[in-house]
């Protein structure tokens, strides 16, 4: 894999130049780039104060139970204070398995307040520096990890070439039709804690092979949740 050490706007524009990016504009003016990043960002009914964002990648630092741990905090604090406008948080488990790292972030009935704290920090971090929080959007993004769990992998269907590269033989067990429908109400049950803890919006993570990111390429699968998209 090919490693990124550029130190200067000169060495980006060269390689860029080998690649024949020919058509890529650099702004070599910082008064400029400040004004670019400070542009607000309005999708709907929705706007962010600025285009700068925090996006939901997990740290792994909640506590065994799914609760934000001290970690989790002293991030997600520091995000506040960074200044940007969308501060996406991770990638959360509607259930426990389906969690990708024993301290992955799972929100549950018995942890609900962990989270409105969570989110409270985060934006009191970011309203002590810049007078308001207003115009920050905090959605918070849910996950189920599929193939990808830990201790046990949960795979929609069998395709040979990410079975061979997860260990996975063609006996391994196909999560079924009435699983998915109960995690239908998973979701739906998380998403309602979301918004219970203050969270204004909840996205669903359907990338990187996840479960839902599986089934959207479940063609070979038979049932209700498989065969052609169409």
């Amino acid at each position: 894999m090919r490693h990124f050490t550029y130190k200067t706007l000169a060495e980006l524009r060269q390689s860029a130049e080998q690649i024949g990016a020919t058509q890529v504009h650099f702004e070599e003016s910082a008064e400029r780039v400040r004004e670019i990043l400070a542009r607000p960002v309005v999708v709907g009914d929705t706007r962010a104060g600025n285009s700068l964002a925090i996006h939901p990648m997990e740290g792994c630092d909640g506590d065994p139970d799914g609760s934000p741990g001290e970690l989790t905090f002293r991030r997600y604090e520091r995000f506040g204070r960074g200044g940007a406008k969308l501060i996406w948080f991770e990638a959360t488990a509607v259930r426990q398995d389906g969690r990708a790292n024993p301290r992955q972030l799972w929100i549950t009935p018995s942890n609900v307040g962990d989270y409105a704290r969570l989110l409270d920090v985060t934006l009191r971090a970011h309203r002590e520096l810049y007078g308001t929080a207003d115009d920050v959007v905090a959605p918070l993004q849910l996950t189920h990890s599929g193939r990808y769990s830990v201790p046990r992998r949960i795979i929609a269907y069998h395709n040979p070439l990410i079975d061979e590269k997860t260990s996975l033989t063609g006996s391994y067990p196909v999560i079924d039709d009435g699983a998915l429908e109960r995690l239908e109400d998973d979701y739906v049950a998380a998403a309602g804690l979301a918004l219970q803890a203050g969270f204004r919006a909840i996205d669903l993570k359907a990338t990187h092979g996840y479960l839902l990111s599986e089934l959207l390429g479940a063609k070979t699968r038979e049932g209700r949740y498989g065969g052609s998209l169409e």
